[in-house]
């Protein structure tokens, strides 16, 4: 089963809560005094929507007990609830703002998700959410490239991200909801080595892939991924590297 690592999650708070903050800034004017955080995790998205709506009720979900755990550590007034976001929430009511950040991905029928938070939105509610735009990242063949080495790979992963493009999600998402914005941003880290890009990666992407592997077959697996990085992320001058991180975001009502 996929576990997360909050600790290695939370390695780049700052980069990973930036869309968040973003999608929130693109909000529409209006009360949004029930705020739901689908796939909260270790809660930093939530800390953003707390920030910026500090009268609303909010409560984030999230089925990681140890997302969970770290997410209280942060002492704000949120009410935390493990669940299995896959499934219906809609015994926990209606809210005005369903939100959610790097969370959709992990669903693989995520049709169903979407009409399933229409049925908890409040009138005039709004779903506002992030995924990262894994298909258009050079780092993703570079993945699939170390992966094809593997034999532990050839069955497939029993928890993995299930990745679209803007058209498809734009698609899915006017079947349900009346009025639709999405756009795309990229993300620029500056990354202080390759090594960096890595810890990032096993933060989420890859990290489904080690688990399968032993501590030696992990060794290996990251070797091989790091010995293709050059050829996608020069280094620059001061010894840095730019990690560009695609992200696409969405607004529907």
């Amino acid at each position: 089963m996929f576990k997360w690592n909050a600790t290695l999650y939370n390695q780049f708070a700052k980069e990973r809560i930036q869309p968040s903050i973003d999608l929130i800034h693109r909000l529409p004017e209006g009360s949004y005094n029930r705020i739901l955080d689908v796939g909260c995790g270790s809660g930093m998205s939530t800390v953003a929507l707390r920030s910026q709506f500090p009268q609303a009720k909010i409560a984030g979900v999230d089925l990681s007990e140890q997302m969970l755990e770290k997410a209280k550590e942060l002492e704000i007034d949120v009410e935390w609830i493990q669940r299995d976001c896959s499934k219906t929430l809609e015994d926990l009511g209606q809210f005005d703002l369903v939100f959610s950040n790097a969370f959709l991905q992990w669903l693989p029928h995520q049709e169903t998700f979407l009409a399933q938070t229409k049925a908890i939105l409040a009138k005039d509610g709004i779903l506002a959410m992030q995924v990262p735009n894994w298909e258009q990242m050079p780092i993703k063949d570079c993945i699939d490239e170390v992966v094809e080495q593997f034999e532990e790979f050839k069955e497939p992963i029993a928890l993995n991200a299930h990745n679209y493009s803007m058209n498809h999600y734009y698609d899915m998402l006017v079947k349900q909801y009346q009025a639709v914005e999405i756009w795309q941003t990229n993300y620029t880290h500056i990354m202080e080595d390759y090594h960096a890009i890595i810890d990032f990666i096993k933060g989420a992407g890859i990290r489904p892939y080690l688990q399968r592997l032993d501590e030696v077959r992990q060794e290996t697996f990251i070797k091989e991924f790091e010995k293709r990085l050059p050829k996608i992320y020069p280094i620059q001058a001061d010894g840095k590297v730019l990690f560009i991180f695609k992200r696409i975001l969405f607004i529907a009502k």
